[in-house]
């Protein structure tokens, strides 16, 4: 069994139960505080980044539209000196510096012969060129912007074209602006501008689900079309979800298409940058917490000490119960509220009568129920007593003479009737101040207080003689054998009764039914 001095008292438990209860519902109302702000920032972020994809893609399609405007503006001044290589040259460098939006601006005939090129290609120039570009542009015969395609550099690029026809409607060839995708552009100007430093950025497709602009220029023209956005923005739908990227992150993703360029615009962030927020918050919810929850800690720990002191006071007398003046000490303990009032009385209730029941008790625990005479406790309880308190002294033991013949002739239930009549002998015959003990079996002992060894030998000679001449129709004739031992002082008393025994056994080896009177013990002993 656990020791009681290291069970928890009840004050302890109470404040456990209380601060158990802060706890669980500290946590319980910071994660239910979490979860609501953390499905508002999922919600409110999506809904931000569906916005702002919407807006790129309207301001990249206008500004891709100004291209074109700009490409088709200039269209005029390009056609009319399309037969004058030197003018022609100088055309396309305005162009060129004008709209500071493309790599390189370039002019082609109608079989795909470079006339011209801003920055200059004097080593290319006359050249026929049959790269995708060249051929969808001689092709299509219309304004276009291309998707992207291994230019005739070696170069990954678009082309935003412009034909040109002249005033008959014959078709001359066209001219326009390419843009490289593997180097710092135009798109990549524009899109720039709309990292944020919280993780979001943005990346731009085409109806292909390739690349044409991510903030990581090495990932350009590759294909993610795999990525369920991507696959909502190639049908032509605009909103906002969360999803794992290509990388297994977790992404809060706004995304909106570009129709009229079959290009579309995804807008993300990190959903663990995101909802990195709320471990701030929680920090300083439990900042402004603190002192509330330190107020209510020490105002629980008073409240239970004031429940706890009674009781703790009834439960350390309860310890003691034994004592003699624990009912006085229970009565003086304040109950102050219903429970411990109730407890207290019960207490004191049960503690008179522990004492009325210990009392019976340890009357009873000392008598032989047999006989009614005292037991061994009884005897080593008043030897004690006359060796703390000195005083003469004198043991007379004896037994039944052949008491198991009488069992095994008569029954024990007749042996101990036997016993019982003994009883009745040893007490008409011994004092009052006498004490009379059965040590068990059929041995008894006579503790005989301030008896001399004269007195003490005729007391036992009286007790054999009544014995011998005892005569019940019922029981058999007994005899006993004594032995008697005394002392002067109650020092000595521990000896005495191995001094009676060897005088009883010598009585015995001397015929039985008679008295033995053992030697004084030595001083030495």
């Amino acid at each position: 069994m656990k020791p009681v001095s290291r069970r928890r008292n009840l004050q302890g438990l109470i404040l456990l139960i209380a601060l158990t209860a802060m706890v669980l519902t500290l946590i319980n109302s910071t994660l239910a505080a979490r979860h609501v702000l953390a499905e508002s920032l999922i919600r409110n972020t999506l809904e931000a980044h569906r916005v702002y994809a919407a807006k790129v893609a309207s301001n990249t399609e206008g500004y891709m539209r100004a291209l074109q405007q700009t490409l088709q503006a200039e269209s005029e001044t390009v056609l009319a000196h399309f037969d004058d290589p030197p003018e022609l040259q100088r055309r396309l460098d305005r162009v060129f510096r004008a709209t500071d939006s493309f790599n390189q601006v370039v002019a082609f005939s109608s079989e795909g012969r470079l006339l011209a090129a801003a920055p200059a290609e004097p080593l290319r120039v006359g050249k026929v060129f049959e790269s995708y570009g060249i051929r969808l542009n001689l092709s299509q015969r219309q304004p276009l912007i291309t998707e992207p395609y291994m230019g005739a550099n070696g170069k990954l690029m678009i082309f935003v074209g412009q034909p040109l026809f002249d005033r008959n409607g014959s078709y001359l060839g066209y001219y326009g602006g390419s843009i490289l995708l593997h180097e710092r552009n135009i798109l990549y100007s524009q899109l720039k501008e709309h990292a944020y430093r919280d993780g979001s950025y943005l990346f731009v497709v085409d109806h292909r689900g390739h690349l044409l602009y991510h903030p990581e220029v090495r990932r350009v023209d590759e294909r993610v079309d795999q990525n369920p956005v991507v696959q909502r923005l190639l049908r032509g739908e605009t909103g906002a979800a969360q999803v794992t990227n290509s990388r297994g992150v977790h992404m809060l993703t706004g995304y909106a298409p570009i129709p009229s360029l079959g290009w579309g615009v995804v807008s993300q962030r990190p959903r663990d940058a995101a909802l990195a927020e709320l471990d701030l918050l929680t920090l300083s919810q439990l900042r402004h917490a603190a002192p509330l929850l330190v107020a209510i800690l020490l105002a629980v720990w008073w409240m239970s000490r004031q429940v706890a002191r009674p009781l703790t006071r009834l439960a350390e007398e309860a310890r003691h119960l034994d004592a003699a003046e624990v009912p006085e000490r229970i009565r003086r303990i304040p109950g102050w509220y219903l429970e411990a009032q109730q407890l207290k009385l019960a207490l004191l209730a049960g503690v008179q009568a522990m004492h009325s029941q210990l009392h019976r008790f340890r009357r009873e625990s000392n008598t032989d129920p047999l006989t009614g005479l005292g037991n061994r406790r009884e005897f080593d309880a008043m030897i004690a007593h006359w060796k703390a308190n000195p005083q003469r002294v004198a043991v007379v033991v004896l037994d039944v003479d052949h008491f198991k013949n009488v069992n095994d002739t008569y029954g024990h239930e007749t042996g101990d009737q036997v016993l019982v009549e003994l009883a009745r002998l040893m007490r008409e015959t011994a004092r009052d101040s006498d004490i009379l003990c059965r040590m068990g079996g059929e041995e008894f002992v006579l503790i005989l207080p301030h008896a001399d060894a004269g007195g003490a030998f005729a007391l036992a000679e009286r007790l054999r003689l009544k014995v011998e001449a005892a005569r019940r129709p019922d029981l058999p004739a007994v005899t006993i054998s004594v032995g008697v031992a005394c002392c002067q002082t109650g020092e000595d008393a521990p000896l005495l009764l191995g001094l009676a025994d060897a005088a009883l056994y010598q009585a015995k080896e001397q015929g039985r039914n008679r008295v033995v009177m053992a030697p004084p013990p030595r001083p030495e002993a």
